[in-house]
């Protein structure tokens, strides 16, 4: 979600990189080819592993780099979404990718030229070659897929991960938004691969970026990706759009269309309108740990139009001195909705709001409420957006 479009991100930063190399002379006659099409609409696509001649696309997702405006719009289409009564992974197979991406045209609205066509593996190679990266694990991941012959097993905490481990990193989706989950942890892990490639020396570039065209296939030119460089390098926007589907009776994913209005207009004006849903949990760190506090609690949120997903009344054994946000994504969408919740709910009251991986002292305590939450049983739904812990209750 995640993900391969930012492996389209590292190209573009190598291939920018390197305008002075050994392929200066490539580069030059090449620079004069630029997109004629702006906004740039992309379909990046992650192949799964070969399984019996079948390959089909583990990950969907549409970008949408407006050159003018420095901003790129991003939007993970579910693989598992119906259409036409058949999972849309499964038309890449058959269809190829002018088909798959002519489905998505009509689905989406977009005018889509340009498409990346990336095999999981390559993000071993990075990993290998770039490593090794550090990584913080905000919750527990155990999955076996013999098939696949992919096995993952971490516990929340810090790791400094390089080809196969991140790999299997990447690949987890055993969460309740399966491969929109994904998208925010690949986003930052693709972003410090990106960062050590462009430390690298500019013939170590050169080879690098051989071996990624090796393990890619797309249709955008070395010149277009130099000219999109240059016209993003500095400050750079990018908002993720949530595609809109519904759960069926029958198990199956199908497209919101009471949604979709609102979907395909963000594209069109280049400004996401559709508002987002974060999951967040309440704790109660108060002297006064009763059911009727937490009862208190969550009227006081409900009655400022928050919805927390659970409202822990009983506390944790972790020590906060005062009321206290912590966030598990860097997100400035997240930040505005964390600071206008804040604000609502309780004016009287100091907040810290701090993203728990910039802070080591941070990382302990969620790490610590973590623990003791799954430990004693208490339901936890995975990936967090933010854990909201209260030590004092004066509520508006």
């Amino acid at each position: 979600m995640k993900n391969v479009l930012y492996t389209f991100i590292i190209i573009v930063g190598i291939s920018a990189a390197l305008a002075v190399s050994v392929l200066w002379v490539d580069f030059f006659l090449r620079i004069f080819i630029v997109p004629t099409e702006d906004p740039v609409n992309v379909l990046v696509l992650g192949l799964d592993k070969d399984q019996s001649g079948t390959r089909r696309t583990d990950v969907i997702l549409i970008a949408s780099l407006d050159l003018k405006t420095k901003k790129m719009l991003m939007s993970s289409i579910p693989r598992d979404l119906m259409i036409d009564g058949k999972k849309v992974n499964s038309f890449y197979q058959v269809e190829g990718i002018e088909g798959l991406k002519k489905r998505i045209e009509n689905l989406t609205g977009l005018n889509i030229k340009r498409y990346v066509i990336v095999d999981y593996e390559i993000f071993k190679f990075l990993g290998d070659e770039l490593g090794p990266i550090d990584v913080f694990v905000d919750r527990p991941m155990h999955y076996v897929d013999t098939a696949q012959g992919l096995e993952i097993d971490f516990s929340p905490g810090y790791y400094k991960m390089k080809g196969e481990e991140l790999l299997a990193y990447l690949r987890f989706r055993k969460t309740a938004e399966g491969d929109i989950g994904r998208l925010d942890k690949q986003k930052v892990i693709i972003e410090k691969l990106a960062q050590k490639a462009l430390k690298k020396d500019v013939f170590s570039l050169t080879e690098l970026y051989r071996e990624i065209r090796k393990r890619t296939d797309f249709n955008i030119e070395i010149g277009e990706l130099v000219y999109m460089f240059s016209k993003i390098k500095t400050d750079f926007l990018i908002e993720s759009i949530s595609f809109p589907f519904s759960i069926g009776q029958d198990g199956n994913l199908y497209v919101d269309e009471t949604k979709m209005p609102a979907y395909k207009e963000s594209f069109s004006t280049g400004s996401k309108k559709i508002e987002e849903k974060y999951r967040y949990y309440v704790i109660n760190n108060s002297t006064d740990k009763t059911q009727r506090t937490g009862q208190m609690i969550s009227e006081a949120f409900q009655k400022n139009g928050y919805s927390p997903n659970k409202v822990f009344y009983d506390g944790v054994d972790v020590d906060f001195k005062k009321n206290t946000v912590l966030m598990l994504r860097d997100n400035d969408d997240l930040k505005k909705f964390v600071s206008e919740m804040t604000r609502k709910v309780s004016t009287d009251t100091t907040w810290d709001i701090v993203f728990v991986e910039d802070r080591l002292d941070y990382i302990t305590k969620y790490l610590s409420i973590i623990g003791e939450l799954t430990k004693t049983g208490r339901q936890v739904v995975f990936p967090i957006d933010f854990i909201v812990i209260l030590v004092d209750n004066k509520f508006n």
